[in-house]
């Protein structure tokens, strides 16, 4: 809030509200105020008076993430290194199998970062140190020697299905927790952190089409980053058709892309609606067949329009994303 006595005025009317409301009463001995760096002695006193709260105080992370958010700068992060190598440093790679090294690894040091990565975008610098770290205690490394290691990092984060030992990238883990928070800003329209978030950033759109705007939070910027991951697998379920375009959207589930290869030619694909028998939700067998190569048009065929629907609602189209299972993504 603003550091006036409008702002100050409007939080204590909340808090008041709130009161009433829950029955729960703030204790004002108890609470801080956190102000900005440019924040003047005058106004603090304002607000100190205002809200009848004394204490002038932040702590440097709160349930586990860090305060400054908007400020995030070198080192903000550094928190979630460090626990990943009290971790490591405290287990022996010497007298464990590679089995306990593999539990010990994916249970409990690529866990740690797993809440801040759902929130934040972290540096990539911090993502490559907690690797060294893991991949050093994988290999056999300690503080006094260094093993070598037999294959790239980046082959040893491939699923196990393909031969591999299926650790986490956990550059792509972050992009994939980042892409569930903004998957809950699409599924969740009526949340209160949606609409906060819709009036701010794109009042008049959706959020697979926002921008991101000069000076916008942290929080944003990193929902952003991870909507990378919901654009290369968000598809469109067909209902009416109306609202989904044939050539730029996701809506042929079972074919690379999600979308048409190829047009065949002097055909002109509009909305998905005007491959319709007219008046219906029913495919036009032979307007679908000259339109698209036939691989792409056994594959609309195999689309069932929703019936019922009153709009092209989205989903996602596979079960499994890189690493990561989709379902990880609702």
């Amino acid at each position: 809030m603003e550091a006036t006595t409008r702002g100050a005025t409007r939080i204590a009317n909340i808090l008041e509200d709130n009161n009433r409301g829950s029955g729960q009463l703030v204790n004002k001995r108890k609470s801080a105020i956190f102000f900005s760096s440019n924040c003047s002695a005058d106004s603090r006193r304002t607000m100190h008076e205002a809200l009848q709260i004394e204490i002038e105080a932040l702590g440097e992370r709160y349930l586990g993430l860090p305060t400054s958010v908007g400020l995030l700068a070198d080192g903000t992060f550094d928190y979630v290194y460090g626990r990943v190598r009290r971790f490591v440093a405290g287990w022996g790679e010497n007298t464990l199998s590679c089995a306990g090294r593999e539990v010990l690894i994916k249970s409990n040091a690529q866990a740690v970062p797993t809440y801040p990565m759902s929130c934040f975008k972290v540096p990539a610098k911090v993502c490559d140190n907690m690797k060294t770290i893991i991949s050093n205690y994988w290999w056999g490394s300690s503080l006094d020697s260094h093993k070598i290691h037999w294959q790239k990092w980046s082959k040893l984060t491939l699923p196990k299905g393909q031969g591999r030992m299926g650790f986490r990238d956990l550059q792509l883990f972050n992009k994939a927790m980042l892409g569930k928070q903004g998957w809950r800003l699409i599924t969740r329209p009526s949340a209160l952190c949606t609409k906060v978030i819709k009036g701010k950033y794109y009042p008049n759109g959706d959020f697979l089409s926002a921008t991101r705007k000069r000076n916008s939070s942290d929080t944003w910027k990193a929902m952003v980053y991870g909507r990378e991951v919901l654009r290369k697998g968000v598809i469109k379920r067909v209902g009416p058709g109306t609202s989904i375009d044939g050539w730029e959207d996701n809506w042929i589930q079972g074919i690379p892309g999600l979308k048409p290869r190829v047009l065949l030619d002097d055909v002109q694909l509009g909305r998905v609606n005007e491959l319709f028998i007219p008046d219906t939700r029913v495919w036009d067998d032979v307007l679908v067949r000259n339109s698209f190569i036939s691989m792409d048009a056994e594959a609309i065929l195999k689309i069932k329009p929703g019936r019922l629907s009153d709009e092209d609602l989205l989903a996602w189209a596979f079960e499994r994303h890189g690493n990561y299972l989709v379902r990880s993504a609702y």
